[in-house]
């Protein structure tokens, strides 16, 4: 027979209802709740939280939102992002990205008068070979 904290056990796992129980035991859990009646006012229990359960409704989520939206960003996603907003005040961005080529080119003009020695400033043919030394090799066109 079983006891009556074998049939507390069993009724906090199945809960009130005798299709949930298990097959094989409900014949002993029936001999309990005969052989203990105050085990009735825990069944009565457990059929008070089955139908509290039975009668909540989760609120709806959007699963496959939340799983994208918990995925790290990558360095390229948020730099595309920071090129490309999708905020209108944020524009200013790609300008600015486009840009930056002109005013690094610029800079970097400014100052490679500081590559080429003064006296060779004025000698155009001596500019050039001195530029052109380094890629091509002494005598390129010689």
């Amino acid at each position: 027979m079983m006891s009556p904290e074998r049939l507390q056990e069993l009724l906090d796992t199945y809960g009130a209802a005798e299709e949930r129980w298990p097959e094989h035991q409900r014949q002993d859990m029936r001999a309990c709740l005969d052989a203990f009646p105050e085990m009735r006012r825990q069944l009565f229990e457990a059929r008070d939280l089955d139908t509290l359960l039975d009668s909540y409704i989760p609120a709806d989520v959007d699963l496959e939102q939340r799983i994208f939206d918990a995925l790290p960003v990558s360095l390229l996603d948020r730099l595309l992002n920071w090129l490309l907003p999708e905020v209108p005040q944020f524009w200013w961005r790609p300008a600015m990205a486009a840009a930056l080529p002109l005013v690094l080119g610029l800079a970097i003009g400014m100052g490679s008068h500081d590559i080429v020695p003064a006296d060779l400033m004025t000698d155009w043919e001596a500019q050039e070979r001195s530029l052109l030394l380094p890629v091509t090799g002494a005598d390129w066109y010689e």
